[in-house]
């Protein structure tokens, strides 16, 4: 159990927190949600008593775990680099005492593809009596494991502005048009296929998400299209294959970022050179939860094409209609909801053939 009352915090001359009180009961999931500065992680740190408070009680009846999203915890003796984020966290939260331990996780679907995260919602379901208080953005994550979330700051963020170049015309048959073709496309690393046999056709408006276990070869597909339309090498830096860019198209490549302000960095440009296609690199890697729902309204409103690389569920959800699995063994692609993709009897079939599972 947790009792917070009438909380305050200064540092330095900045208050964090006023008058704040918060209870949270024996076998309670309670998410804590707020922008960048609101004081999510501080009161993770004042509960662990990393912090002290400036003014207030605050009573912790249990022990406290902390897991931050990265699980740096000291396992040295496992070759860490060789352990996958799922497989840490599982080392990290193995053998808790349901009945003593105040578990704290500051963003723990971070690193986590799907079948990760649905790990630790059925971890957290599982473990009824458990307490835990969770810092996160991932709707999805909290939606399927908090009883009710506590909001930090007032949490608005306007839309994030996208200019939009003139959109390629309707063909005369009223088709949509063509924007992308790849053909065939074969990359390796260190000998390793990244991907194979990757071919497909783009229509203007498709907003499609590359989803799955393949963390490296979506990513490198992704550079490899801004690559082809960077440098116009057709094989955008692959082994072999073609991509081709239609006349009229106007790109631009958000890369993966790693600090708020390298990410609003990026969208400023966004605002300022115009584009009619987007490829973004986990674009939601470093945001907050008010400014990824401003990402997610402007992106959803964008008239263009966007292809996405991202793990955050709820925003696949939001923006994408097309859905592709990018195995080191080729894809799976279909057009759908990320949830209507991943329920798919057949998708599960094909995804489960190409990664030998």
């Amino acid at each position: 159990m947790i009792q917070i009352e009438h909380l305050g915090l200064m540092l330095g001359r900045r208050e964090i927190f006023s008058d704040f009180s918060l209870t949270v009961n024996r076998g309670e999931k309670v998410g804590i949600i707020g922008g960048e500065g609101a004081g999510k992680s501080t009161l993770l740190d004042i509960m662990a008593g990393r912090i002290l408070p400036s003014a207030g009680s605050v009573k912790i009846f249990g022990e406290v775990l902390s897991v931050n999203g990265s699980v740096y915890a000291d396992f040295s003796e496992l070759r860490m680099a060789e352990m996958s984020a799922v497989d840490k966290l599982k080392r990290a939260l193995r053998g808790l005492n349901d009945d003593e331990i105040i578990l704290l996780l500051d963003e723990p679907t971070k690193n986590l593809d799907a079948d990760g995260i649905d790990w630790l919602i059925s971890f957290l379901r599982n473990h009824e009596h458990l307490t835990a208080v969770i810092v996160s953005s991932d709707r999805y994550f909290l939606r399927h494991t908090c009883s009710r979330t506590i909001q930090l700051g007032d949490g608005h963020v306007p839309p994030i502005k996208i200019d939009c170049a003139q959109l390629l015309p309707q063909m005369p048959s009223g088709a949509v048009p063509v924007v992308l073709e790849a053909n065939d496309l074969f990359k390796t690393r260190d000998g390793e296929p990244l991907f194979r046999d990757v071919s497909f056709t783009i229509r203007q408006g498709q907003k499609i998400a590359f989803v799955g276990r393949n963390e490296r070869g979506k990513s490198k597909l992704l550079k490899a299209l801004a690559q082809a339309f960077q440098t116009g090498d057709e094989k955008g830096g692959c082994s072999q294959g073609q991509i081709k860019f239609s006349d009229g198209v106007k790109v631009f490549s958000l890369p993966r970022v790693y600090t708020p302000a390298a990410a609003k960095t990026e969208f400023d440009k966004l605002s300022f050179g115009a584009a009619n296609f987007l490829l973004l690199d986990n674009p939601t890697a470093c945001l907050d939860l008010p400014t990824i729902e401003a990402l997610e309204k402007s992106l959803v409103s964008f008239p263009g094409t966007i292809i996405f690389v991202d793990e955050d569920r709820a925003f696949i959800q939001a923006i994408a209609n097309r859905i592709m699995d990018i195995t080191p063994q080729g894809t799976v692609d279909r057009i759908a909801t990320y949830e209507d993709f991943l329920a798919n009897e057949s998708v599960r079939l094909q995804i489960k053939t190409k990664y030998k599972l």
